[in-house]
Order: structure tokens, then C-alpha cells, then sequence
């Protein structure tokens, strides 16, 4: 049964371990091609889910770079998924987005 709920929750249908933006301390900046700013929610060997000010979408091509101390890595791939994360008066809305990379990714050098 897939999504079947476990004792302790539902069961992990990932197929690849996520990092969260946040235990990424590396990472200084992100942004998607060509200039958007946006934050990094979560990267995984597949994809990534990133917060930005703009809706992202659906089946669009994008670049996801992201800038470190030591230098910068990259990645193409298609949004799957956009969606409102929060309306704030002060800052308006901001979006998430999750972005399939067009061939799996090798974050063994990235300090993750």
C-alpha cells in the first residue's frame, strides 16, 4: 500500500534522502535561472523545494544555482509542483516550488 500510514506516521516514499535548507549552512545564496532570488526549503540528489516571491510554473524550465564559500554548483530542471507558503502583510506572498533536475545530482562534494 503505498502512502500507507506506519506507527509512528506516514511511511517514507522518497526515494532519495532530503537535506533541509536550513542543515545546509554552506549554501549562501540561491537562486533559479536566470535572476530570481529564492530560498532553499530542501535538495536532494533529484530535486529541490525553494521558496520565492514570484509563482513558479508548472512544467517551466529552470536553472537552480547555488552559491558557497568554496564556489558554486547548478543544476537544470523542470518545476513539478508550485504552490502559496504564506501571505504576510509586511512581505506579501511567497511561493514554493518543487524542481525536478534533469539527471540526478552528486551532492557528496557539496559539503552536504
Amino acid at each position: 500500500m503505498d502512502g500507507a500510514l506506519t506507527v509512528d506516521g506516514p511511511r517514507e516514499r522518497r526515494r532519495t534522502p532530503r537535506h533541509s535548507g536550513q542543515a545546509l549552512d554552506w549554501v549562501r545564496a540561491v537562486r533559479l535561472w536566470p535572476r530570481l532570488a529564492a530560498t532553499l526549503i530542501n535538495l536532494s540528489e533529484e530535486g529541490a523545494v525553494v521558496e520565492t516571491s514570484i509563482a513558479l510554473r508548472p512544467g517551466a524550465h529552470t536553472g537552480v544555482h547555488l552559491t558557497g564559500a568554496s564556489g558554486g554548483w547548478q543544476a537544470s530542471g523542470r518545476v513539478t509542483r508550485s504552490w502559496v507558503a504564506s501571505v504576510v502583510p509586511e512581505g506579501g506572498v511567497r511561493y514554493r516550488g518543487a524542481v525536478v533536475f534533469d539527471r540526478r545530482v552528486d551532492l557528496s562534494g557539496t559539503g552536504s
